[in-house]
């Protein structure tokens, strides 16, 4: 049989199967999605997708060979009987096919009962795409029948930013090469934020994928990401689990170590109903107090959809409305699929979710669980003015050169950790050699300095839950969560302030690589550059009494670094004060 006749044999006799991959999603602690991913029978020469769709582009068969794979996925799919997306992956080659028939995975849904508003097109940047005006009427086709579209791949190919500005997609998936030990890249590490970035701004959902490590996934947490895909959360297969387990809630919700408030600080109590609830009796609800907007619908203890004030009101409108819906179960009109938030969530990560999502209407309410049980409601706006209220504070208190948090919030943040019994890291930065600069170069100059190494600190540690604050002077100081990635980020911050620090310096002094300028005794004496020093504590959260002992510990640590005259880190073992005993 030729390979032809072996590929026509698979496609005609329905021998494609289709393996799913979850896409988690952080903030909701939920599966966003699955892709879809085609397989041969096993053991076949075809059994992989890379050998079956390269044979299929050189015998001219792509078009079929997409039809079959759709129809495999979406049929499958189906029987799982989520209430999940669907990912599938698109060839943009086959839009070019004049032979492949239009609105084709329309009619697959339709046959299969599956609505086309959970479907998203992916369409991969591993190939080239040299039409691009048809490639943007073909997509334009798919958002009309409802479909959305993701980009897969991102960085990995042919046209990048191009295709993302010329297709706006609705998802953009960051290539397996960016992911892969990112938390070791610096390179990779800022490609990803701007990616983050560039997609707030664009209205699109960024997804991780080919996560395969603790360390990554704890990375990703810190840069702001909270969709997940990889063999490290789930392998593809072909009955996956339609909701994270407890072990894989662990996993994910370990990787993400928060500094401030979560989400149990804004839940309220509020009675909830089950889904057997007839319309007429939530309708009394809502017509009894004026104020109540939504009821969550609860069975069994577990949340299964909320139940909005203007739906009810909508039925009941017309002149039949109660009539003909009055003894309708509320299912029938519920949100299926409302923000769902675990109450150890960090507020900071809920709030990228609604800011980075088009779909959440900021007046509403979403639903907060423990181990997937229903606990209360919370408010997005509640929520924002929580993240308002923490930047109007910081602010009230900021250094005015900097722009930073100053003492107050450092007191404060160091405080709450230790409230919390939360492990975390102290540094503390301080200048060599600031005061002779400051002589030679002027204040104004040493201003500059000071504003830099403010912007060195923000863009080092921008993850949120990631507190920098400036002391005063040459002092800063950073607070975080305790993470193997810190040493990075120290070594990061030594080794940039080295490449740039140069520049705040004449040409002549560095040459000679030191400045002259007076010493404390009023003589003259030769000072090297400026240098970075930086003291690393972990305060023993049970022996610390208050900030006092941390900020001992800090000074202690950063004492210690600058005794090397140089830029440099020193990491103390000492994890709480020594106690001083009378004779």
């Amino acid at each position: 049989m030729s390979n032809r006749d072996a590929l026509l044999e698979l496609i005609e006799n329905d021998r494609l199967s289709p393996l799913f991959q979850p896409i988690f999603d952080n903030a909701s602690q939920t599966i966003l999605g699955f892709e879809a991913l085609i397989r041969g029978p096993e053991g076949h020469s075809l059994e992989f997708p890379d050998q079956l769709f390269k044979l299929a582009q050189e015998q001219e068969l792509l078009s079929e060979l997409e039809l079959a794979c759709r129809n495999a996925a979406i049929q499958r799919f189906v029987q799982l009987e989520t209430d999940a997306k669907l990912f599938l992956n698109v060839n943009p080659n086959v839009l070019k096919d004049e032979s492949h028939p239009t609105g084709s995975t329309l009619r697959l849904s339709e046959l299969h009962g599956l609505a086309p508003e959970r479907i998203i097109i992916e369409l991969s940047e591993r190939y080239p795409i040299d039409d691009t005006d048809l490639l943007s009427e073909a997509i334009a086709h798919y958002r009309a029948l409802g479909l959305r579209v993701a980009i897969d791949d991102l960085g990995a190919g042919y046209s990048g930013l191009k295709l993302w500005s010329e297709l706006q997609p609705d998802f953009v998936k960051i290539d397996r090469y960016f992911i892969k030990e990112l938390q070791h890249d610096a390179t990779k590490k800022e490609f990803v934020q701007s990616i983050i970035n560039l997609a707030r701004n664009l209205n699109a959902k960024v997804i991780a994928e080919g996560i395969e490590t603790q360390a990554e996934l704890q990375q990703l947490n810190e840069l702001g990401i909270h969709l997940y895909q990889g063999f490290y959360l789930c392998r593809p297969v072909q009955s996956p689990p339609l909701h994270p387990d407890s072990q894989l809630i662990e996993r994910i919700a370990s990787s993400h170590r928060p500094n401030g408030d979560t989400i149990a600080q804004l839940v309220k109590d509020a009675p909830s109903i089950p889904s057997t609830t007839k319309a007429h009796v939530a309708l009394d609800l809502f017509t009894g107090d004026k104020q109540l907007t939504a009821i969550p619908v609860v069975d069994n203890g577990k949340p299964v959809g909320m139940l909005r004030r203007e739906a009810i009101m909508e039925l009941f409108s017309g002149s039949y409305g109660r009539a003909l819906y009055a003894n309708k179960d509320v299912v029938r009109v519920m949100d299926k699929n409302p923000m769902i938030v675990d109450w150890q969530t960090p507020i900071d990560l809920v709030s990228n979710k609604v800011t980075d999502d088009f779909d959440v209407d900021i007046y509403k309410q979403f639903i907060v669980t423990q181990n997937s049980r229903y606990q209360g409601i919370a408010s997005i706006r509640d929520l924002l003015r929580r993240i308002t209220e923490v930047k109007v504070q910081n602010a009230r208190y900021a250094n005015p050169l900097t722009l930073l948090p100053g003492n107050v919030p450092i007191h404060r943040t160091i405080s709450q950790y230790l409230e919390d019994n939360k492990a975390f890291e102290v540094a503390y930065f301080d200048l060599n050699n600031f005061k002779p600069y400051n002589d030679v170069y002027g204040y104004s100059k040493g201003d500059r300095v000071i504003s830099w190494v403010g912007e060195l600190l923000r863009e080092v540690f921008a993850e949120s839950h990631h507190f920098v604050g400036h002391i005063g002077g040459d002092d800063f100081v950073t607070i975080s969560p305790v993470a193997a990635t810190n040493r990075d980020k120290y070594l990061d911050v030594v080794a940039r302030f080295e490449a740039k620090v140069k520049e705040f310096y004449s040409t002549a002094d560095q040459a000679r690589q030191y400045i002259l300028a007076n010493d404390r005794t009023g003589e003259r004496a030769q000072f090297p550059l400026l240098g970075i020093a930086i003291g690393i504590v972990q305060p023993d959260y049970y022996r610390c009494n208050s900030y006092h002992d941390v900020s001992d510990l800090a000074a202690e640590a950063k004492k210690r670094a600058k005794q090397q005259q140089k830029s440099a880190c020193f990491f103390s073992h000492r994890r709480f004060p020594q106690l001083i005993l009378d004779d």
